[in-house]
């Protein structure tokens, strides 16, 4: 099997009223299915994604400057940053620079929905990566610094960070538990490793999934930079 991924310039984007979100490696999880999406607003723009019934969406804004709003919320996008809106109810994206985001849309199955509404994060939910907590991972090697977004036990059945490093990166044993995809970031290059699969380079603006199980790595190429987000789904 090999590696699914989606390199930038790949990314089709087809521009209506200055908004375009384009699905990427659709049919990569399908139980539930988890799809993802690139979207881009032109500057001076503003854009209401679609609605999708029953499902979790979980927004990272990686490039650009703007706001999100609610019904009687507003919410400022200076740097990298995240949102999820409550289940069902809409949001616009303004764009005061062009602005670029991944999005999660996660089809909830009977489980998800029982354990999520058992407890979780109020929505919707927004943080600047900035104001979130670094964490530590043995995984990691030396140097490189972790930021956790949703961790565990506030937004079931997701978990998000992002990794960050001057060198080195991730080298991680299989989840069996989780599937992951990566979003990376800024200039990063990358060596994205799966066992059996190979490796792929990867840089800024590219996308990636990392089926449950296999041992992975994600570390940058001699002289390079690392910085990507992961996002994980229990399987």
């Amino acid at each position: 099997m090999a590696i699914a991924y989606v390199k930038k310039e790949d990314i089709e984007l087809n521009f209506e009223n200055g908004f375009a979100m384009t699905e990427m490696l659709a049919g990569a999880y399908t139980y539930p299915p988890v799809r993802n999406f690139r979207g881009v607003v032109k500057a001076g723009c503003c854009a209401q994604p679609p609605m999708h019934e029953g499902c979790l969406q979980v927004y990272c804004l990686t490039d650009g400057r703007g706001y999100v709003t609610t019904q009687d919320k507003v919410f400022t996008v200076e740097e990298l940053s995240f949102f999820v809106p409550a289940v069902g109810v809409p949001f616009t994206i303004h764009a005061l620079t062009e602005m670029t985001f991944t999005a999660f849309i996660i089809k909830m199955g009977e489980r998800d929905w029982a354990v999520h509404n058992r407890s979780r994060l109020v929505l919707p939910f927004f943080r600047k990566v900035s104001d979130s907590e670094e964490y530590w991972q043995s995984c990691k090697t030396e140097g490189t610094r972790s930021w956790s977004i949703i961790n565990g036990k506030q937004l079931f059945p997701v978990i998000m960070g992002v990794v960050k490093s001057g060198e080195g990166g991730t080298i991680e044993k299989g989840h069996p538990s989780v599937a992951q995809w990566n979003v990376i970031l800024g200039d990063s290059d990358i060596d994205l490793t799966i066992d059996g699969e190979g490796t792929v380079e990867q840089k800024g603006g590219d996308f990636s999934y990392v089926p449950a199980g296999p041992d992975h790595s994600l570390v940058a190429r001699p002289g390079k930079t690392l910085h990507y987000i992961w996002f994980e789904y229990f399987v």
